[in-house]
């Protein structure tokens, strides 16, 4: 594949002499995450802070080696895992989804070794939903609000899956949010593991099984409220009940001990 860079960016990047794989592979970066090691290879994560006209522009490169797996479209060969996050971060930006933006994507030999690495624009304003679920506003906020909140995540998800597409890491972490108190807005991040799926109601079961398994913070009567928001729906039917056991049922699986977070009784 091509080194890809976006337009918008090219001269900030040839600035700063970071306008290919090459050079942005040597660049000094403290990570943001440790790189993890399996697939027979690593790939972690790095913050690096630039400059656009006079302002402060924080940017995402994550970079990876022999980090890679199978897919359709590159068999018999094996694909780096950031191919197919590239892949459909350019595809949502195209439906007006709130995503990370696209920077640059690139592919290469480092050292004899098959490397990849993605940089995306930094989601300034935002925050992951866990920080806002642990912090001590969350709790300070009025229940009105918070619905607002439930409600706005159940839109982005439902319109992601209206994509027919299924994130298949749906945590609260890769869920990022702005402006809780007032008007909130969602992005979602960390489209490694998104799949293409036809099925939007599978998708459905799949990902929010996740979020409901991992949203420990969440009360009974809020995740009931967050599952009718997803569905449109102001009463539960005979479906959306058999579709809210699933989802629990499957929260449930390979757990030491059942959390109040599946307690939802119908």
């Amino acid at each position: 594949m091509k080194t890809y860079i976006a337009p918008a960016y090219l001269t900030l990047l040839q600035s700063y002499q970071l306008d290919s794989l090459e050079r942005l592979w040597h660049h000094p970066v403290d990570w943001f995450e440790p790189p993890n090691h399996r697939r027979g290879g690593w790939s972690g994560v790095a913050k690096v802070q630039l400059e656009e006209h006079g302002q402060p522009l924080g940017i995402f490169i994550k970079k990876q080696q022999n980090h890679a797996r199978w897919s359709v479209e590159s068999f018999p060969k094996r694909e780096p895992t950031f191919r197919r996050e590239f892949r459909f971060l350019r595809f949502l930006q195209t439906k007006q989804f709130n995503a990370p933006e696209i920077i640059f994507y690139g592919e290469q030999l480092v050292d004899g070794q098959p490397s990849a690495l993605l940089i995306t624009k930094e989601l300034s304003a935002y925050q992951p939903l866990d920080k806002v679920l642990n912090g001590l506003a969350y709790n300070q906020l009025v229940t009105s609000v918070k619905h607002q909140l439930l409600q706005a995540i159940a839109h982005s998800l439902r319109a992601m899956h209206k994509l027919d597409l299924m994130h298949r890491a749906l945590y609260p972490k890769h869920i990022f949010v702005s402006n809780v108190d007032t008007a909130p807005q969602v992005a979602l991040i960390d489209f490694e593991k998104t799949r293409y799926s036809p099925f939007f109601w599978y998708n459905a079961y799949f990902d929010l099984a996740a979020l409901n398994r991992h949203s420990v913070e969440w009360s009974q009567v809020e995740r009931m409220r967050f599952f009718k928001h997803y569905c449109k729906i102001s009463r539960l039917t005979w479906f959306s009940k058999w579709l809210c056991r699933r989802i629990i049922a499957r929260s449930k699986r390979n757990r030491g001990t059942e959390l109040k977070v599946n307690t939802i009784h119908l």
